[in-house]
């Protein structure tokens, strides 16, 4: 056991000294102020994926379909042949996907011209959004719907875009603080001319008034027209120019409607497009070609490619032969919509305004092949489409084989089927395949280890990958020496959990990303860092671990030994989960704090007071003030959201922030009924399972009279997962995840508990017998 203690320290220690520089991969730092040369032009493609696109090599042949080069069935369709321009493109150019995510799942077209805007998500209003209700309310659509209601792109009138007061108004009742026309306020207070053609560019520079500055021309049908009005709009001097190319719907949906008024280019046609207008600009221009919409209601990554001089701070001075990269994610070869804003500003050498969330596109990795970076980007795209069909199925599948292996193991014990032979049997089974259980979490984390997503069967390729990491896991925790002591198990797995989770967020968080249980880039809510789900396994992973490490001394009366423990475990828990660059996650320290520091004072012994609570939950606010501080203290263009509040807080919109985060959980509590039986499920575990009387299940009031201290980091959970789902928005999910690792460990924890009584109880038995022969 000391030397275990020590590996444990010793790997905790390794993980707190590590660099965080690190946990951003290659992302940029900063982005400077200079000027490139040459004009900057903004191509943007609504719908354009990059397995809409054939490879070609370097004679410009077609490499065959994207089958051959590991596209899945679903995330991408069978490119046409004639896209030689997006191509070369993906052979030669700075290349990323484009999380295009708006304020609902699917963004139209419009949403990303508005996103370019404003530098910020932003909702066009549907037509019929809305669907009346007999009892005189109303109800959103099916999500397969969204799309084909899309408001159509007009042309402006007299330098005016037309739809822009019903834009603004649409925005004003939005979350995302959007501030549309930001992009073109900027501009002209800096005096930079631009241009625009067709009417989704007309709204991305459009200033707050709805009002053009620079010229503007509509979208010819022909590609030749086309190339001769970008040519004509930067030989009158154009800065910036940016052009609609329109909508690319390449695979819609069997039986799904396709509005004219949609403005749908084929890919093809999409291609000829491209292909003028790269063949107009200058050789010192910097073009980016940006998917920033979907086109379909399924949702998928766009395609990013940029060619010509980058902005200062990337890993390269052009963007030609790189992967991509933004702060706003720091995934190397992703970005958002709403980081094409302060990219074309950084270009153009303009200060960005304060209002845009994203950061500057730049160059983030180089001295990759070409065939390298397009399996970067059509992997990153296909695990994220992939892997969503299976999250649910899987869930139900987890909790109920639970369900029916604790009530099959119950009703065995209850009715003792097979005497005492079969009771043993029974539990030794139950303890096992609880194990097995606990495992599965960090196995779909470890899963990202493997390319499931380029198997012809995705989904069960990533189910088998998952069943390996658990058997790994499992057998470790089964099969070592620490598997005969009642929190041997717990500690393996859970200590397992945590380490894996958190040497993922030290390097990029790059397993997490489109596994079971972490974040998915198509829904574009954390791209790095912990996220709900994540923190809710390594925090209670953690807490295991110094449970389980507090307990074995304890055993040996070493209570300061054990106590300490747990203080450095909980500071490593919360300062990888919250220090910017790393777990950045402002929601994780005010449960982490409270809960291990309530850890601590109970090993210690110490009687719990009104006074103590109170100065536990002072010391959390001040650690939480700390690390954001720390992060607002950092560049703008490097900070997470821990910074950004800060900021939010100092310009006065901190209300706004709290409101938006009570009301989000009061919503899913109150506006669906299985909400509530979140808290009071756990209201009813802690009621029952902690009472010391007779009310409590036997195994468990069993393993926590042999080990205190479990029962102490049992309560200690409790207050973890509840302060956890009410600080974060949509915290449901921290209960639910977290008792898929605790709820398993704490059942063989109670088994083993029960098979030793059992096996004491045979020998002081066999010991009765063999004196009363004699």
């Amino acid at each position: 056991m000391p030397a275990a203690l020590a590996l444990v320290l010793a790997l905790l220690a390794g993980l707190v000294a590590a660099p965080a520089a690190v946990a951003a991969t290659s992302a940029p730092r900063s982005t400077g102020g200079a000027a490139v040369p040459g004009p900057v032009v903004l191509v943007g493609v609504p719908g354009l994926r990059w397995g809409d696109v054939t490879p070609v090599d370097a004679d410009g042949e077609p490499l065959g379909d994207l089958a051959e080069h590991g596209a899945g069935p679903t995330g991408t369709v069978q490119a046409p042949a004639g896209t030689p321009v997006l191509g070369a493109l993906q052979r030669d150019a700075g290349l990323g996907d484009v999380a295009v995510r708006s304020v609902t799942s699917s963004a139209c077209p419009a949403d990303g011209w508005l996103a370019v805007s404003a530098g910020s998500r932003a909702l066009d209003p549907r037509p019929g959004l809305e669907i009346p209700l007999a009892d005189g309310g109303t109800a959103e659509p099916d999500p397969a719907e969204v799309l084909t209601r899309c408001s159509p792109l007009t042309e402006p009138v007299d330098g005016e875009v037309t739809r822009w007061g019903t834009y603004r108004a649409a925005v004003a009742t939005q979350d995302y603080d959007a501030r549309l026309g930001l992009l073109g306020d900027a501009l002209a207070a800096a005096g930079t001319p631009s241009a625009s053609v067709g009417p989704g560019a007309a709204v991305a520079l459009a200033t707050t008034d709805g009002t053009l500055e620079g010229p503007h021309e509509r979208r010819p049908p022909e590609p030749a027209a086309l190339g001769e009005a970008v040519e004509r709009l930067l030989d009158d001097g154009a800065r910036l120019l940016v052009v609609d190319a329109g909508s690319v719907l390449a695979d819609p949906a069997p039986g799904e409607e396709v509005p004219e008024e949609a403005a749908v280019t084929s890919v093809e046609l999409l291609d000829a497009r491209v292909g003028a207008v790269l063949d107009a600009v200058p050789d010192d221009a910097t073009v980016l070609v940006a998917g920033i919409a979907d086109a379909t209601a399924r949702a998928h990554l766009g395609a990013f490619a940029a060619v010509g001089p980058a902005p200062a701070g990337g890993a390269s001075a052009t963007y030609d032969g790189t992967l991509v990269g933004s702060t706003s994610t720091r995934q190397d070869g992703l970005l958002q919509t709403t980081d094409v804003a302060p990219t074309l500003l950084a270009a153009l050498g303009v200060d960005a305004p304060g209002g845009l969330v994203g950061a500057p596109v730049l160059p983030v990795v180089t001295g990759l092949t070409a065939e390298e970076r397009r399996d970067s980007v059509l992997d990153l795209s296909l695990a994220a489409v992939e892997v969503r069909p299976v999250v649910g199925p899987f869930f139900y599948a987890l909790y109920g084989a639970q369900v029916l292996l604790y009530g099959a193991a119950f009703l065995g014990l209850r009715r003792g089927w097979g005497g005492t032979a079969g009771r043993r049997g029974v539990l030794a089974w139950l303890r096992r395949v609880s194990v097995v259980f606990a495992s599965v979490p960090v196995a779909t984390v470890l899963a990202g280890l493997v390319p499931w997503w380029r198997s012809d069967v995705p989904g069960l390729s990533l189910v088998l990958a998952v069943g390996a990491g658990t058997a790994v896991v499992s057998a470790v925790a089964l099969l070592g020496p620490w598997r005969r002591t009642l929190l041997g198990p717990a500690a393996v797995v859970g200590g397992a959990t945590a380490l894996v989770l958190a040497a993922d967020v030290i390097t990029g968080s790059t397993l997490q990303l489109s596994s079971l249980m972490g974040p998915n880039p198509v829904v574009a809510g954390r791209f790095y860092g912990l996220g709900n789900p994540p923190f809710a396994l390594f925090s209670t992973g953690f807490l295991l671990l110094a449970t389980a490490l507090a307990h074995g001394l304890l055993t040996r009366d070493r209570r300061g030994a054990a106590v300490g423990v747990v203080a450095v475990v909980g500071v490593v828990c919360a300062a990888i989960n919250g220090t910017p660059g790393l777990g950045s996650d402002f929601g994780g320290p005010p449960a982490i704090v409270p809960a291990f520091t309530l850890l601590a004072l109970l090993v210690a012994g110490v009687r719990l007071t009104v006074v103590r609570v109170l100065g536990v939950g002072v010391g959390t606010l001040l650690v939480m003030s700390l690390l954001a501080t720390l992060d607002y203290l950092r560049p703008a263009d490097q900070r997470t959201h821990l910074g950004r509040f800060v900021e939010t807080v100092l310009d006065g919109g901190a209300v706004g922030v709290v409101q938006r985060k009570l009301s989000a959980n009061i919503e899913v509590l109150t506006g669906n009924p299985q909400g509530l039986l979140v808290p009071l499920a756990a209201l009813f575990v802690a009621f029952v399972l902690l009472r010391p009387g007779a009310g409590g299940p036997p195994a468990l009031r069993r393993a926590f009279d042999r080990s205190p201290t479990l029962r102490h980091g049992f309560l200690a959970w409790l207050v973890l997962v509840l302060i956890g789902f009410a600080v974060n928005d949509s915290g449901t999910s921290i209960p639910a995840v977290a008792a898929t690792l605790m709820v398993p460990l704490l059942t063989a924890a109670g088994v083993r508990a029960l098979e030793d009584d059992d096996a004491a109880a045979e020998r002081r038995e066999g010991v009765a017998i063999g004196a009363s022969t004699r």
